[in-house]
């Protein structure tokens, strides 16, 4: 049986105010330049929590960019959309999506740039996953 971490309550409350700002916001600038995003990129971020990543990038890839979120935890995702509409500023637009990191609801070659910041430790299939990161990547397909 393979078991899905989640977290419940206010948790994703807790984790923006407490986690973000200690552990995943100082971080989140050095694993957004390790790809280089560009302006009018698409990029995806999984496992995104309550999106500091997507929120960050966002700024650097611009309005002619797109950023998608994708969480399997309905909560993060709620206070990603809020954390989101009260301090979005002129940045690519974010989507926010429900979705497990091992099978991403996207059409290969369909983003830039992936990043997962933290979240592969908690996936029950780490191999599954990362070939769905590969997959949507732009200039994945065919090396399969």
């Amino acid at each position: 049986m393979q078991r899905q971490w989640q977290v419940a309550g206010n948790a994703a409350e807790a984790y923006e105010k407490k986690l973000v700002p200690a552990i995943f916001a100082p971080w989140a600038p050095i694993v957004i330049d390790l790809a280089h995003p560009q302006k009018g990129d698409h990029v995806l971020d999984v496992a995104c929590g309550t999106g500091v990543i997507a929120r960050m990038v966002a700024d650097r890839v611009g309005p002619t960019g797109v950023v998608v979120g994708v969480d399997l935890n309905p909560g993060m995702l709620n206070v990603a959309r809020t954390v989101w509409s009260t301090g979005a500023l002129c940045g690519a637009s974010v989507q926010w999506q429900e979705a497990s990191a091992d099978k991403l609801p996207f059409p290969n070659a369909s983003f830039n740039v992936a990043y997962c910041q933290l979240g592969l430790q908690f996936f029950a299939d780490r191999v599954a996953a990362l070939l769905e990161m590969h997959r949507v990547l732009v200039g994945a397909e065919g090396s399969r």
